[in-house]
């Protein structure tokens, strides 16, 4: 076979999931898209996951396994883009999974439309919870699809609404990584590219309909607590941010309240953990009060979200006793 004669390849980093990895691989190849290879690229795990991984790739024709010593999620994220055979590109988490229909629904509009890069809506999943059941969700409201260009996806990327920073809730035109790839050694690589990725794009599309669910459980990334390397997120939110300013709109409709967002989720998760920092505090307060009308008039962000962001310029220990309870209100609800 060769290059580029399929139209879709599905890129799986595998690492220490054997609890979760049946689940996700069963998800892709209940995918009735019939152009498509699933590309498992095991990165030296010391559980079951290679075994899984083998027996996958045995019974399915389709699926290919690399097998290699540990290298990080940007080293797998890039060898699976230079291995790829699709014209486009799919990467999923192998402790997440996806829901049927996802690229039979996608796919044909991307090829049809020559879209570069098509967004998806994500479910959260919260599986610390002992009765957190798998997701079943059926796509049956009316589909809103969203044309963009790359600066008008810049202005909004930085909030979670039709463009989002994430990797894993989109299709990618493969040959946009021709000179970009995931930094190596860094938390939050998805910031660190996909912002150039959008930028190299000439069509940007979003659907509101949901087929990625995004599994948080105390292990992964995104629950992970402060550290040094949290940082690393806050240089990625500026990074997107200088350069958005840049090359996107000449008049910014929702960047600023972006980065002001993200500024306060790296606050929320130093009270999370119990660390402190003055001088991130002051920075976070300062941009929210620069800002703080762009806030209160950004139709992206609901009301609950806008008090949030407002909260931030009360007494420190009136904001952490808040954000604390308000934590707890919406874990004992999901």
């Amino acid at each position: 076979m060769q290059k580029n004669q399929i139209d879709l390849t599905i890129a799986v980093p595998v690492y220490n999931v054997e609890k979760y990895l049946r689940r996700c691989l069963d998800s892709l190849v209940g995918q009735d898209y019939e152009s498509r290879e699933i590309l498992i690229v095991n990165d030296g795990s010391t559980d079951n996951s290679l075994s899984i991984c083998r027996e996958y790739a045995e019974k399915y024709e389709y699926i290919r396994l690399i097998n290699q010593e540990n290298k990080g999620l940007a080293a797998v994220r890039n060898i699976c883009i230079k291995e790829a055979r699709g014209a486009y590109i799919s990467f999923i988490d192998s402790d997440d999974y996806v829901l049927p229909g996802l690229y039979s629904h996608l796919m044909p509009m991307l090829i049809k439309d020559h879209t570069d890069i098509m967004c998806f809506g994500f479910i959260d999943n919260y599986e610390d919870r002992a009765d957190c059941p798998d997701i079943h969700y059926s796509n049956d409201c009316e589909e809103k699809i969203k044309l963009f260009t790359a600066a008008e996806a810049l202005d909004e990327m930085l909030l979670p609404n039709n463009i989002d920073v994430i990797t894993c809730n989109k299709i990618f035109k493969k040959d946009l990584f021709k000179n970009i790839s995931y930094p190596r050694d860094m938390l939050y690589e998805d910031m660190f590219t996909n912002y150039k990725v959008i930028a190299s794009a000439e069509k940007i599309c979003s659907t509101n309909y949901k087929f990625y669910v995004y599994c948080h459980r105390e292990s992964s990334i995104g629950g992970m607590k402060f550290s040094e390397k949290t940082m690393n997120l806050v240089d990625a939110v500026n990074e997107v941010y200088e350069f958005a300013k840049i090359h996107g709109l000449e008049k910014p409709v929702h960047l600023n309240v972006g980065y002001t967002f993200w500024l306060v989720v790296v606050l929320n998760i130093m009270i999370r953990s119990g660390h402190k920092d003055k001088a991130y505090l002051k920075q976070t307060r300062a941009a929210v009060k620069k800002h703080f009308f762009e806030i209160w008039n950004d139709k992206y962000i609901g009301i609950t979200r806008k008090i949030q962001l407002s909260l931030v310029l009360c007494p420190y220990m009136f904001y952490k006793a808040v954000y604390l309870r308000y934590l707890k209100t919406v874990r004992n609800k999901q």
